[in-house]
């Protein structure tokens, strides 16, 4: 394999192995943050630097020909071993960093709370919090990833999980809302009241999937994600299923549903079995428990499940 005395471009290496494990460019920009065009400008070029073509181009996405595979296992292999390199140089860093990906209503919680917890533990020396949002294919094998939270438990070999609580759901209107739609209390309300969802592209996981299956009419309005449903529930344009974290503490909104116990889940604190001995990552790991314990009310809609009046 010739490279006509160019060097390999190290960086279009490594997008090559996240289009490769994205299986496309639309994965692939949540992780890099380059443009579909930029990707795919640079794939070209590293193609024609190698002289090989490395994917074959599809409408549903990409994969990888013979020769992209062979290149993958290499490139895979070098990026282990830069990733340990840098969690190695990283802990003699004044300022660690730590990676942690969650989904996108727990990133959310996270950014308005961590930095408390954080600075309990670590006073003024903390690390630099990485927040990477609904990147559940990030690997922690690969050191891709420092920390997580998971909706479901991890089977990997080498992970370390710890359980940090329940996740329940419920559903939600403005109180302005509500009080003009009493059906919203009942079973005629997947009928006869407004909903608010997001587009399958945008959904959020089984929340999403259950509501579709249960309406009886279209809805009132589709949004692209999560927070866009929330800000349209909240100016009153219907009702909406939320993680009960979520829409207790939002000023704005009412439940108007008991916990929906279908959709409750178990949340699990994962970590890879050799990084999780670093100091700041343990630090941190330990900082995230204590959060979740703390919440673990909120969490679960405890004062929920005891007075609820709801049907």
């Amino acid at each position: 394999m010739s490279f006509e005395n160019e060097r390999m471009n190290w960086d279009d290496l490594r997008l090559f192995l996240n289009i490769a494990r994205a299986g496309g460019l639309t994965g692939a920009i949540a992780i890099t943050g380059a443009s579909a065009p930029t990707l795919s400008r640079r794939m070209t070029t590293l193609e024609q630097s190698l002289g090989i073509t490395l994917f074959n181009r599809r409408q549903g996405g990409y994969t990888l020909t013979e020769s992209g595979t062979e290149l993958f296992d290499y490139a895979y292999a070098m990026d282990e071993q830069a990733q340990l390199i840098s969690s190695w140089r990283n802990g003699f860093s004044e300022t660690p960093t730590v990676k942690i990906t969650a989904g996108s209503w727990t990133s959310i919680f996270l950014a308005k709370n961590l930095a408390n917890s954080i600075g309990s533990l670590f006073g003024e020396a903390g690390p630099r919090i990485e927040l990477i949002t609904g990147a559940s294919f990030l690997s922690f094998a690969r050191k891709e990833a420092d920390l997580g939270i998971r909706n479901q438990m991890p089977e990997q070999p080498g992970l370390v999980r710890q359980r940090i609580g329940l996740v329940r759901f419920a559903i939600y209107g403005s109180k302005e809302y509500l009080d003009r739609t009493p059906k919203a209390y009942g079973d005629l309300r997947y009928g006869q009241a407004d909903w608010v969802i997001t587009a399958m592209s945008g959904a959020t996981g089984a929340s999403s999937k259950w509501i579709i299956q249960r309406m009886d009419c279209r809805p009132r309005m589709v949004c692209a994600n999560s927070n866009a449903m929330l800000e349209a529930v909240a100016e009153g344009m219907g009702l909406c299923i939320l993680p009960c974290f979520v829409g207790e503490m939002h000023e704005r909104l009412k439940r108007c549903s008991a916990p929906i116990e279908e959709l409750t889940h178990t949340q699990w604190l994962v970590s890879h079995q050799e990084n999780r001995k670093l100091p700041h990552i343990q630090k941190t790991s330990r900082a995230l428990f204590s959060l979740f314990k703390k919440n673990r009310a909120l969490f679960e809609c405890d004062e929920a499940l005891k007075n609820d009046s709801h049907s």
